[in-house]
């Protein structure tokens, strides 16, 4: 069936790209500014229009039809030619400014960029809200369909549609309680062989290298424990006479809060490297570059040395080690 694009409220296909990203009336609304009832009677409006029910509700949620998921592309690509033309260079009054963002990263990354952005949005963008969420191996998936705006991760995605930046470089460290029994300082690698670990669950585990570096040196450590995230071994730590590697940085942040000693690792370690990801259809938005721009400012100085210009390029995608 022929549409008239003269009936056509751009407005409809905004609404309908905030339905799909957040699968949710409620959220959409909130991202928009709108009332749920005003959302809801857009949609009918859309579905009348196009023929087809867009959405179908289910216990988690609203499910996008086939037709739904067709749209969809053509949609964002449309409202982002339009952004372009209109808001390229433009900046957000943050104290009217109203958005729900959705972020994927990693617990490394989280103390160190979030604070700064918190606080002024706590003072500053009463309408703004950020939620944060534990990484997913389909979190390129989540970025090309809208689910989420930005994802931090160590594992950066080769792909023309999403842009890569990297986040600088970091080293570990092992933390012990503090006034551990058998550590004499520095920490040797005699000692370090000897003392039982917490590791992390098997679907973080890969993302740190830490296996592969006892692999590779044949070096047989046993690990009583398994944590389910990063955050939960300072207390672990602190409480047991097991010992960790933690990221240097995210270690410095939280040693504070816990009765830790920092030693330095006793074997050869690779750096890690961290990347920033969002879909190009983001990359004009004001908000999101204010907020992407934000976290970069935050990580930066902080965490471990600053990439050189070559390394922020746009599609920056080595495979880690």
């Amino acid at each position: 069936m022929a549409i008239n694009l003269r009936t056509i409220d751009l407005n409809l296909l905004v609404i309908f790209e905030a339905l799909y990203a957040t699968k949710n009336t409620s959220r959409a609304a909130e991202r928009l500014g709108m009332s749920q009832p005003a959302v809801s009677n857009a949609l009918a409006r859309l579905r009348d229009l196009i023929g087809d029910p867009l959405f179908v509700r289910q216990s988690r949620g609203l499910k996008p039809t086939m037709k739904a998921q067709e749209v969809i592309g053509p949609v964002r690509e449309a409202l982002s030619v339009i952004g372009r033309q209109f808001v390229a260079g433009s900046s957000i009054d943050l104290s009217t400014y109203r958005r729900q963002f959705r972020i994927v990263i990693t617990d490394p990354y989280e103390p160190i960029m979030m604070p700064p952005i918190v606080r002024v949005v706590a003072a500053e963008a009463p309408g703004v809200e950020i939620e944060c969420i534990q990484p997913t191996a389909g979190f390129a998936e989540l970025l090309r369909e809208g689910s989420i705006d930005l994802a931090c991760s160590v594992f950066p995605v080769d792909t023309t549609d999403l842009v890569v930046k990297s986040l600088g470089q970091t080293d570990f460290v092992i933390v012990s309680r503090r006034d551990h029994p058998a550590i004499t300082k520095p920490l040797d690698r005699a000692t370090f062989l000897t003392l039982p670990q917490i590791t992390i669950g098997r679907e973080l585990r890969g993302m740190t290298g830490i296996e592969k570096v006892h692999i590779t040196q044949n070096i047989n450590r046993r690990t009583p424990y398994a944590a389910a995230k990063i955050w939960s071994i300072p207390p672990m730590v602190e409480r047991t006479d097991l010992i960790a590697f933690l990221p240097r940085r995210f270690a410095e942040e939280v040693a504070g809060n816990f009765h830790l000693d920092l030693h330095e690792v006793p074997i050869e370690m690779e750096l890690q490297h961290g990347y920033i990801m969002w879909h190009v259809n983001s990359e004009h938005d004001p908000g999101h570059r204010w907020l992407r721009e934000s976290m970069l400012q935050a990580i930066h100085p902080g965490w471990g040395a600053r990439p050189e210009p070559s390394q922020i390029d746009e599609h920056v995608a080595p495979t880690p080690a």
